[in-house]
C-alpha cells in the first residue's frame, strides 16, 4: 500500500514494499539506529519485524528521497494477551488474534513524520477495541498505556487492515 500524504512541504508517504525480505531491510535499517531497538536483542525483535512484515502489520514512512523516515508496526491480540503484553510477561509467539491493537513499533524522525504515522494509525486502531503501546525513555524508564478506541472512531467506514 502506498499513499501520498497531502499538506506536508516534504512529500511523505506510508509505504509497504511488497518484497518481505526488502520490506525488512528497510525497517531494521531505520530502526538499528533508534537507541531503543537497538538495545534489543537481535533474535527476538527480528522475529518481530518478521512477524510484522509477513502478516503485513506495519507501515514505513518515506521521504521525497525515498529515505525510510518512520516505521509503525503493531499486532493483533484478545485482552487476556495484551494486558499480559503491557505487564511485560511472556505472550504466545503468535498472537491468537482479538479485538486488541499493540504498537509495538514506533520510530519517526519528525514532528511531521509522526504526524503520518498517527493518522495511519488511528486508521488502524479504527477496527479494534483497545489500543496498546509502550513508550521507551532515554532514562531506561517506560510509560505503558492502554486506551478505549473511541466509539466515533470505531465506527468510521474504514477498511480493517489487519
Amino acid at each position: 500500500m502506498t499513499a501520498v500524504v497531502p499538506d506536508h512541504p516534504q512529500t511523505l508517504r506510508l509505504f509497504r514494499h511488497p518484497d518481505p525480505a526488502t520490506a525488512l531491510g528497510l525497517a531494521v535499517c531505520h530502526l538499528m539506529t533508534k537507541p531503543a531497538f537497538a538495545r534489543l536483542p537481535f533474535g527476538a525483535w527480528t522475529r518481530i519485524l518478521v512477524g510484522q512484515i509477513n502478516r503485513k502489520h506495519y507501515q514505513l514512512v518515506l521521504d521525497a528521497a525515498g529515505r525510510t523516515v518512520g516505521f509503525m508496526g503493531w499486532a493483533v491480540a484478545d485482552q487476556l494477551t495484551a494486558d499480559a503484553w503491557l505487564a511485560g510477561k511472556k505472550v504466545p509467539k503468535a498472537m491468537p488474534g482479538g479485538d486488541c491493537l499493540i504498537i509495538n513499533a514506533w520510530s519517526a524522525d519528525s514532528p511531521r513524520v509522526n504526524a503520518v504515522l498517527l493518522a495511519a494509525g488511528r486508521q488502524v486502531a479504527a477496527s479494534y477495541r483497545h489500543l496498546y503501546f509502550k513508550r521507551h525513555y532515554p532514562n531506561g524508564t517506560t510509560r505503558c498505556s492502554r486506551l478505549a478506541v473511541p466509539a466515533a472512531l470505531q465506527h468510521c467506514h474504514m477498511q480493517k487492515t489487519a
